[in-house]
């Protein structure tokens, strides 16, 4: 699975009212940038973890365990070791999110858009994240540290976005792999498409005050995909899942309470993902395209003319034989 730069918009937690007093406590702190690393991380291993991350002195460290891991990211699986590690610089507000893999072949099953699209829908923004790990590890760890390391900071978390955010970052991860090589599918795709399904709802809640329909999140869900060519490629059950991972976007803390920071969050990662994925991207509508012609919605046509006309035959067969027995 490919691993890229994305820029995004991630942030600082959606805080309630004392986390946002202890935010601004802890603000010269804050303006540190913080070294998460994996707790089994020692010797030259931890040496050229922060290497590859950039680690300076001036870095504030936090350790990130299994309990943490199965604190924030409780369907992860029994880990035994947490070697994945991460560092985040706090940014200026609006400035979004950049989410970097610094050792790509070694985070097997998270990848950089993942990160993002996880961190937009737990609620973070204006952070510079690198990711990297020694050994080939799923990259879980990394995210409960980014996740961690908020909360040291006197952020308070919404507990419900970080479920439904682990929840999207598992369903995507799954599309992803059923979809692997299958024709007309990329994950840019996927991604850029979760991205503008992202921020056309936040842009719904910011002109209504009333909370965001079932019927609003499926008409978005279906005309985005359309329009990123995936309508036809993913199966009714993978569009459903987005579809229920959106509606809990729709519904989330971290939307609800400023749906126009949470709107320019995802407009920033959608930039990102179009800017490196460009031509993944119009390829996926091309081959869309190339499956929605004449000939081919001819030939399905002919398909099920074929079965009316076998069905037809039937009712027929019996109609005459009834007629010959009454």
């Amino acid at each position: 699975m490919k691993k890229l730069i994305v820029s995004t918009a991630v942030a600082t937690l959606l805080l309630t009212v004392p986390g946002m007093a202890k935010a601004e406590e802890n603000k010269e702190d804050w303006d540190k940038p913080v070294f998460i690393k994996g707790a089994d991380l020692e010797g030259q291993d931890l040496q050229q973890t922060e290497d590859d991350l950039g680690v300076k002195d001036d870095y504030e460290t936090y350790s990130v365990t299994t309990d943490d891991v199965s604190k924030y990211i409780p369907n992860s699986g029994n880990l035994r070791y947490i070697y994945s590690s991460a560092t985040i610089k706090h940014k200026k507000w609006g400035n979004g999110v950049d989410v970097e893999i610094d050792t790509p072949d070694n985070i097997t099953k998270v990848t950089s858009e993942q990160y993002q699209n996880a961190s937009i829908t737990a609620g973070i923004k204006d952070a510079e994240i690198h990711i990297a790990s020694v050994e080939k590890v799923t990259g879980e760890g990394a995210l409960a540290g980014i996740y961690k390391a908020y909360e040291e900071k006197g952020n308070e978390l919404n507990s419900e976005d970080i479920q439904n955010s682990n929840k999207e970052m598992q369903d995507l991860t799954s599309i992803s792999k059923e979809n692997q090589n299958k024709d007309g599918y990329s994950d840019e795709a996927l991604n850029a498409s979760i991205a503008d399904i992202k921020q056309q709802l936040a842009d719904i809640k910011k002109k209504q005050d009333e909370q965001i329909t079932p019927q609003q999140v499926e008409d978005i869900v279906n005309k985005v995909l359309d329009e990123r060519g995936l309508s036809g490629t993913l199966t009714d059950n993978q569009k459903q899942m987005i579809t229920d991972n959106m509606t809990n976007v729709a519904n989330s803390n971290a939307l609800t309470s400023d749906p126009k920071a949470f709107a320019k969050n995802a407009k920033d990662a959608l930039k990102g993902i179009e800017k490196n994925s460009g031509d993944l991207l119009d390829k996926a509508k091309d081959k869309a395209k190339d499956l929605n012609t004449e000939e081919n919605r001819n030939f399905v046509q002919k398909i099920w003319d074929s079965i009316l006309q076998i069905i037809q035959s039937i009712i027929d067969f019996i109609t005459s034989l009834f007629n010959r027995i009454f």
